[in-house]
């Protein structure tokens, strides 16, 4: 994704005209902002974006912020302090708005409430209206912020009703679409949404930035069509959020222990694996040592991290057996078994009986049940 200095340069924009240090956001009113403890964000717009880069961690390093919200652009750079790295030098904030964080670049310290989760890149997250949070920078990142007021996302999704299509609807089936709608109606869940990307698309980050870079365009320089435009790439976003083979959505619920969250991560991806992703692209992929994850899953199964992936490759072959013609063979090489011996006795350990007999016995429930 371009920086937003190559926007402006590439319109031949005058920086200046969007450089603002002190000046507030007429958009954005924060009550309690001197507080240590925490502040409330309001906007008065029906939406706004945040576009913050830092370029490392280090005294000499610096925040650089955009702030579009329709008719007002403003635009600050700070030097970082080195002991705190902190965004726009705020405590932590509860907003009468619903947050995205989508992770274009680095990774980002997310505290919610008294909790710390790592969000790497392509991953995002969505706040609610009554989570105190605060994030903080530890690599050289580039983090993109939208918020959403309640009347705007509820135009968005009112629009379902009275779409041209029908496909436009899905939606409505979403973890995202019933999180929103469920907090409107009954607001104070201490809840969030978490997104990891899916591993079989890598290349979801440059879907990002490519909406990242077309939302920050259209409101910098908008023209006739462009509130239809914005509308349009929101709606693109929630999309892209909400389908699974995109992102693995998970709702936390800050009752909960936080490593939960870290569990529920390795077991999206395990999943959708069939259990056979290593542990090494496990660490690749959320960002912790292999003898953390190990613990982690311990903690929740029992198991170690190998034996609980094999509980998703089992799980998998037992679909096999009960759903297709496929021959064991071929189900164990599937699966990625080096040989078939070594399955069956995978297979048996777990279900009492070999994969030819748990087959027959499928077979045989499906008649009995006339299916």
């Amino acid at each position: 994704m371009n920086t937003y200095q190559d926007i402006i340069r590439s319109h031949n924009v005058d920086a200046s005209h969007y450089y603002c240090e002190d000046k507030p956001n007429p958009a954005l009113e924060i009550t309690n902002a001197l507080s240590q403890i925490s502040s409330f964000f309001q906007i008065h717009t029906p939406f706004q974006v945040t576009y913050q880069f830092c370029s490392g961690t280090t005294p000499e390093d610096y925040l650089n912020s955009i702030t579009l919200t329709g008719d007002d652009s403003i635009f600050s750079q700070e030097t970082m302090a080195l002991h705190n790295y902190r965004f726009m030098k705020y405590p932590p904030h509860f907003h009468d708005f619903f947050e995205i964080m989508l992770v274009l670049e680095g990774t980002v310290l997310q505290r919610i409430e008294d909790k710390d989760y790592l969000y790497t890149t392509g991953s995002c997250c969505l706040i609610n209206r009554s989570l105190c949070h605060t994030e903080t920078f530890n690599t050289s990142s580039r983090i993109l912020f939208i918020g959403l007021s309640v009347e705007f996302i509820e135009e968005l999704f009112a629009s379902c009703q009275s779409s041209c299509f029908s496909k436009e609807k899905e939606i409505e089936e979403s973890l995202l679409y019933q999180f929103v709608l469920s907090d409107i109606k009954f607001p104070g869940r201490k809840s969030y949404l978490d997104f990891i990307p899916a591993y079989q698309n890598p290349l979801n980050s440059n879907v990002l930035h490519t909406l990242a870079e077309e939302l920050i365009q259209t409101l910098m320089f908008p023209c006739f069509g462009s509130s239809y435009q914005v509308k349009g790439l929101i709606c693109r976003l929630l999309q892209y959020l909400s389908t699974p083979v995109n992102y693995h959505c998970t709702c936390v619920e800050l009752s909960l222990d936080s490593d939960f969250l870290l569990f529920a991560r390795i077991s999206h991806l395990l999943e959708e694996n069939d259990g056979r992703i290593t542990r090494t692209e496990l660490e690749s992929s959320l960002n912790y040592s292999g003898n953390y994850l190990n613990r982690i899953v311990n903690k929740y199964t029992g198991m170690c991290l190998f034996d609980y992936g094999m509980t998703f490759c089992l799980k998998k072959a037992e679909y096999y057996l009960s759903n297709t013609k496929a021959s064991i063979t071929d189900i164990a090489s599937r699966l990625c078994f080096s040989n078939r011996t070594h399955f069956y006795t995978l297979f048996k350990e777990k279900y009492g009986v070999t994969p030819n007999e748990f087959r027959k016995q499928a077979k045989r429930a499906a008649v009995k049940n006339g299916t």
